[in-house]
Formats: structure tokens, sequence, C-alpha cells
């Protein structure tokens, strides 16, 4: 432990003398006193006062030159050492002298000849006054420095509120210096704002009180300060009544404090606000904070809980099993870490109802590092949790069939054939789509065709083993997966009950509907070696099986595989040809039997392979419109009709051009529009354009065909029928269409000689052509005996190899200018 000690100065003493006696005397009688210095006259002994600073001064009064009282004189006179002590030496004993010593600022004096013990009791006397007074002087002004300096403000008021002191030398605080402010009432220095808040104040301290309290001082134009702020009643004895006011600039401390509850309540609002719930205990994981969502998890208001363990508010257990599981709160104060959730975790409330949860707890540390307790963060996941649930089962199952989509199916066929690897079994995989799905759709809406794919699902479902696996792949398409087969024979008879199964006749409402599906089949490891493969080969056996005539079933074989292969080669190379230009138009002239006369020509697209021989149209005209190739195709066959046409008629031969519109260019939303776009480019008269449309196209969706055969006629074109009788008909969409020209098969034409049968029909269709007042086309007429059948009964227009092949341009235009010969005809 230090202790300080206060260290007295040395005492000084100056003997002023003209005798040297004298000055020995007094010299050993004050030597252990202090340290004696001594002068003979009063020039010297000034210096001596001004180089030494004694604390006393022995001055003989009688000296030659300059006497004590002159000496006396001078040092009073000057600041800087008039607070030396001196003390007359004198033989005189008359009282005049000892008022006139003491009226020259003399403290005492010593008589001669010299009473040593007097002497220096006297001398001893005056030595500890002056050190009292200089101690006391010292302290003052320490006092002075501290109450200058002090980081506060220091001002004495009286009790009129007037200023008698200030130590805010600068003006810091008001704006007012302590000299200018002295003198001044208390209202003018704070202002009338700061005055009223601190008046009641002021007269508790006026009434013997000592207030102290906070207020913010008001600045015009600085920021407010901040203060704490004490009133000292000060009683009138010898100083004027009134208090002394202290304030200390407490800015920084509240704003700090300010900031902390900004803080505390932005948290407090933040806790209170989150979607989480929040439980917080102390170190011994008792509560001591819930925020509404715990309340609400727990059943537990805050004011109940505070004070509880946080296993009686928070309850946990496993959520299969049903153990209790230990709340991450004291493993976080345990271990002084952030803690999770056990997997599975289940909180059951006060209520008893139970709640999946999850999250985590973390110990809490205050400023020194200390563990002070623990915060635990959760939330509600059940909700979650089974939307995590739905959301995968949605993403590996038709929303509509609840069946496996595409993705599952991925996984399950190469589990099976991963399986069946191992143990030498057969994977099958049945593609089945149904027959003419569209026409429902088209004729009935999705909603019906939603309606018939879940009976079809049920029926399906209810014929598969355990291990096996049926798919929607996406519209009317279904995938069927079978695992660990034996023989081939048991997928036949599958199969065959499938296309049973699908078959059975539908009820939708009263109404009765009758499906039939396609199904095509691939092997594994017979025909396929993985996945893919599998896949591939068994939409290969579908499309034959539909090509065969649908509502069957097809294996696949390698044969299968070269015409896809061959098919895809073929739609590359439309696909290019079409791009090129090369495809051409021919055409084959209609003539009227009659006159010999060309009445009008059919256009007819051609392909030529690299060789320059002509493609069949059946070879990929089929294809065309699988693929979608043939509405721009058609579009480049209209374009050029109409141009041809348009050259014609210009040419004096204004002939009508027949134009073949297929099912897929007619289904087309913006067919008619395209058409009209067409027509308007090239220029032709919308009239002299006939397009030739089959009985089966009519039939698919007669509203929807109705709309777009007036929209057709509004434009002006003709309207033909082609291969008349080999379809749908019916007299009755004869009589509702607005059509013009009636084109007889050639299957009929063709056997009409040789089968009375046909002929009968030949009949049949002029006779109700004329009835219903349209025109008529014979295509197919190759012999004299054909056409002249024809003609006897009514049909003049014809078209077929008697007359002419289809011809390009160049020969169609010959044969306008010169007619019709037969060397055409090869």
């Amino acid at each position: 432990m230090n202790v300080y000690h206060s260290v007295q100065p040395v005492a000084s003493i100056l003997v002023v003398d003209d005798e040297p006696s004298n000055i020995q005397i007094l010299r050993e009688a004050v030597r252990d006193m202090g340290e004696v210095y001594f002068a003979t006259n009063g020039e010297s002994a000034l210096e001596l006062i001004h180089a030494r600073r004694p604390d006393v001064v022995l001055l003989d009064i009688e000296m030659p030159g300059m006497d004590g009282y002159a000496v006396c004189k001078a040092i009073k006179a000057d600041p800087l050492v008039s607070d030396t002590a001196i003390i007359f030496v004198t033989s005189h004993e008359s009282h005049l002298h000892e008022l006139q010593a003491l009226s020259y600022g003399g403290v005492d004096f010593v008589q001669k000849p010299f009473n040593v013990p007097i002497a220096r009791a006297r001398i001893q006397t005056h030595l500890s006054l002056q050190l009292k007074t200089r101690q006391l002087v010292q302290a003052r002004r320490d006092l002075a420095d501290v109450v200058t300096n002090i980081p506060a403000f220091v001002a004495h008021w009286n009790n009129h509120l007037v200023n008698c002191f200030c130590n805010d030398n600068a003006g810091h605080w008001f704006g007012v210096t302590a000299q200018a402010m002295n003198n001044k009432p208390l209202r003018e220095i704070l202002g009338e704002n700061n005055f009223q808040a601190i008046q009641p104040h002021i007269d508790s301290a006026l009434h013997g009180e000592n207030p102290s309290f906070d207020m913010t001082f008001e600045r015009n134009s600085n920021a407010p300060v901040y203060g704490q702020v004490s009133l000292i009643h000060r009683r009138g004895d010898n100083a004027e009544e009134g208090f002394l006011m202290l304030i200390t600039d407490v800015t920084e401390r509240k704003l700090a404090e300010i900031a902390l509850f900004i803080e505390k309540e932005r948290l407090h609002i933040t806790l209170n606000s989150i979607g989480d719930a929040v439980i917080a205990t102390d170190q011994n994981g008792i509560v001591s904070f819930v925020n509404p969502i715990a309340e609400s998890l727990t059943g537990w208001l805050g004011s109940e809980a505070l004070g509880k363990p946080i296993e009686q508010i928070m309850p946990l257990r496993e959520g299969t099993i049903g153990y209790t599981l230990q709340n991450p709160i004291r493993l976080a104060l345990k271990e002084r870490r952030v803690v999770g959730m056990a997997m599975n975790c289940m909180l059951q409330s006060r209520a008893g109802d139970e709640f999946e949860v999850e999250d985590s707890a973390a110990p809490i540390y205050d400023h020194a590092g200390e563990l002070t307790g623990a915060i635990i963060v959760f939330h509600d996941v059940s909700e979650a949790r089974a939307m995590a649930i739905k959301m995968t089962h949605l993403a590996n199952h038709d929303a509509l069939t609840n069946l496996p989509n595409r993705m599952l199916l991925h996984d399950r066929t190469e589990q099976a054939l991963h399986n069946a690897q191992r143990s030498g079994e057969r994977v099958a995989m049945i593609l089945l789509d149904i027959d003419h799905f569209k026409t429902i759709n088209d004729s009935l809406g999705h909603s019906a065709g939603d309606e018939f794919l879940q009976k079809i699902t049920q029926r399906l479902k209810h014929m598969l083993r355990a291990g096996d696996t049926i798919s929607r792949q996406g519209g009317d398409e279904f995938i069927i997966l079978l695992t660990e087969v034996n023989n081939i024979e048991q997928i036949g008879l599958f199969a065959n009950r499938v296309l049973k199964t699908i078959a059975e006749p539908y009820w939708i409402g009263a109404n009765r509907f009758d499906l039939s599906a396609s199904l095509g089949i691939s092997l594994y490891p017979d025909d396929s070696e993985d996945r893919e493969a599998l896949y591939r080969h068994a939409d290969a056996a579908m499309y034959l099986a539909k090509r065969e005539g649908r509502n069957r079933y097809h294996f696949f074989s390698a044969k299968i595989e070269d015409n896809i292969r061959a098919r895809l080669l073929l739609e590359h190379h439309l696909r290019d040809a079409l791009e090129r230009g090369v495809f051409e138009v021919f055409y084959q002239p209609k003539i009227d039997s009659l006159t010999q006369a060309i009445v009008g020509a059919e256009a007819l697209v051609r392909w030529r392979d690299p060789n320059g021989n002509l493609i069949s149209p059946m070879d990929f005209i089929p294809l065309a419109e699988e693929t979608g190739i043939i509405i721009p195709l058609g579009l480049m066959v209209l374009r050029r009709a109409c141009m041809d046409a348009k050259t014609w008629h210009h040419a004096g031969f204004p002939i009508p051009v027949a134009i073949n519109i297929s099912a897929v260019q007619f289904s087309e939303d913006n067919f008619v529009d395209e058409v009209a776009k067409v027509l308007n480019e090239s220029g032709i008269d919308f009239h002299q354009v006939e397009f030739e449309i089959t009985e089966g196209i009519l039939a698919k969706n007669i509203a929807k065909s109705s709309k777009t055969i007036a929209h057709l006629k509004e434009l002006g074109l003709k309207i033909a029928i082609d291969d008349f009788g080999t379809g749908y008909s019916s007299l009755s969409y004869l009589k509702g269409f607005p059509l013009d020209v009636l084109k007889i098969d050639q299957s009929f034409i063709r056997d009409m000689i040789a089968d009375p049968r046909d002929a009968a029909i030949v009949t049949a269709i002029i006779h109700m052509a004329k009835g219903l007042n349209l025109k008529l086309v014979a295509e197919g007429v190759e012999t004299q005996q054909q056409a002249d059948i024809l003609l006897a009964q009514g049909c003049n227009v014809m078209q077929g190899f008697l007359y002419s092949r289809p011809v390009p341009y160049p020969v169609m235009t010959e044969l306008l200018r010169n007619g019709i010969s037969h060397s055409y005809n090869e």
C-alpha cells in the first residue's frame, strides 16, 4: 500500500541589521528554525528578498542610509514579495515606534537588547502563520484551478437569482463567459425554456434543499446538451445567501442510454413480431422471456412462464418413438455453443397439442464474457413438412391421375432393369395410346376428356401386380412397366386383357362411349439394352399398331427399328427439301367430256429424289401430316397454284384451280387467316380458287368445320368434297355445309363396269348431287367406256389418265394452248 507524506517546506529567515553583533545573536537564536540569511543595509536586503523570498524578515529600524521603515515600505509596494512577514527590531520602547512599525506593514517587533526565548517565540509564531497563510493561498489557488478546469459548469447565484460567480470562462455552456455572466439574472443566461424547466428545483434549493436531477438544455445554435444538475443551498453567514449550481455534461452517457433503450425496444419489438417463437432463460435454464409466437405454440403466457424451468414450458419428445428429448437450452448452457434441435422433434403444448418444431439454441454472454443465460428460437414446421411430402409426391406423380410421372417411371425402370440383370428375368414396357382421343377433347371438351382418363386409370390400376408400375406421360399416353416377366406369352395375354378392359363401355352421364387403344411392347433384354431403348422401341411398336388399324398390340422387332430409322431420315429430307424449295407443283386437268375442253386443274405437290425421280406422295404426305410439315408445305402449294393460275388468267385461260387441304391444315386455328394472306399476296380472283376437302375432315368436328367452311365461303372460295363415298357419307352434312362440288372417288369409277354395286353407287351419287344442285367431278377415269357411262348418266366433268396425268406447269400451259392430246397419258 502506498502512503503519501506531506513535505513541509524549509522556512527561510532574513536578518537585516547594521550591527554584526545583533546579526550574530539573532542568527544563533533562529538557526534551528530554517535557513538564515543576513544583510547589513537596506539595498542589499531588498536584493536578497527578491532573490530568496524569505518567510520572515527581522528588520532593524535604525540603519544608516535606507532605514527599516523605508525597506518595509519598498517590500510592501512590490506585489511579488508584499506577503513577506516583517518583524521590526528596535531598541526604543516608545509605543509610537510600535504603532509606526505596524502602520508600515510590520507584523511584530523584537526589543533590543534581545530576550532570546521571547524573540524565538515571536519569530516561530510568525513563521507558522506565514506557512499557514501560504498553505491557505495554495489551497485557494488549487481550488480555483479545480473549479476553473473541472469538466462541469459551476456557478453561484444569490437568492435574487443573480450570478455571483461562474467557472465557465470560455462561455462553453450557454454562450456567455464567466466575466460577462457576473451580475446577470439566471433567466437571461439559461433562456426561458431552460429556466422554466429548472425553476421548481431552484425553489427547493432556496428553501434549504439540495436537489439533484437530469435535464436537457436547449441551445439555439447547437444540439441540445444533457446535463446532470445539482443545486446546493448556501446560507448567508459571511457569504451572500443563495445556491451553488453544478452541471455535469452527461450527453454521451445519455445518448448511449437512449441508443441502448432504442436498441432494446427494437429488439423487443423484433422478438415480438417475428414469425419464430423465442424463449430466453437465465444461466440456470429458468425462463426470463417468452414472445407471442412462443406463447401461442407452448400455450403459456409470458407472465405465467417467467421463473419456471424451460422443460416445463417447452417439453420436447422424439416424434416417432415418443421418448423425452433434452431441451437444447440445457446443452447450450452446458457446452456454451449453438445447439440445433434433434430431427423429428415434437413440442407438446400446455393444452396437449403437438407441433413439429425445429431450429436452435445459443448461449448469451455479458460484456465481460460471462455466461448469463441462453435463448432458443424455433418454429412450427408441421405444415412445411406436410407440404414438402406433398410436393415430393406431386413432383413424381401426374396431377390428374395421381399415377407416377415420367421422372418416377425413369427411376423405377432403372431399378427394374438392375434387378432383372441380376435375376435373369425379363422386363416389359407397354406404351398405350388411346385411339382418336383428340376427337373426344374436341367434341366433348377437356373436362370430359379428363374424366375419361381418370376412369381408364382406375381400370388399368386394378390389372397390375404389386411390383408393376403404370405411368401417365401426358395427354392420353400411358406406360405400363411389367417386372419379373417369365415368358412372352404372359405379356401377350396381359396386352389382350388391357385391350378388352379399355374397350368396355364408358358412361358419362346417360351417354355411352366406346374406346380402343393401341399398344406397343418392348422387352429387356430381348430387344432393348437400356431404359432409353426400351421406351423408344415400345413407341415404335405402338406406332406400327396404329398404322395397322389400331385397337391392337404389337411387339417391337428389328424391322420396326429399320422402318423408324427410314422414317426419321425421310422426315429430315422433307424438312431439307422444304427449306431448299425443291418441291414442285403439278397440275391434272379437269375435262368437259362433251367439248374436250379444259375446265379446271387440280394442283398436286411432287418431290424428286437427288436422281430426278419422282417420289410417290403416298410415301411422304402422311409423314408430312404427322410431323406438321404439311402446314408450310400446303401454304407453298397454295401460293404457287394461285400464282400459276393468275398467269393463265392473264394469258386468256380463266380456269379455276383446285388445291387439296389436309386435316392438319384445316384444324389450325389461323388456317383461314393464312389462306386469306396468301390469296391477297397472289392477287388472284378468289372465286377462281377451289379447296378440295375430304369427308373425314368435316366429320371430326362438325361445329368447327362448319364455322371454317363459312369463313372460306365468305372469302369467295369454292368448296369441293374429295373422295366422296369412301368416308363418313352423310346427307345431313351435305345439306348443312355450303358445298359446291362432289368428286366421285376413283375406287368406284375403276370397278363400275365390272361390279354392279359400284355402278349403282356412282349412279346414286350423280342423282344425289343433281338433287342438291352440286357440280360433279369424276376422278380416276382411265377408259373411254367409263367416260361414256358417266356422260350418259349426266356427269360430264372428269379427270384421269384417259385425258392426262398430272403434269408440270409448262406442260399444263401447253395443254391450255393446244388442247388435250393423248401424248400426256403415258
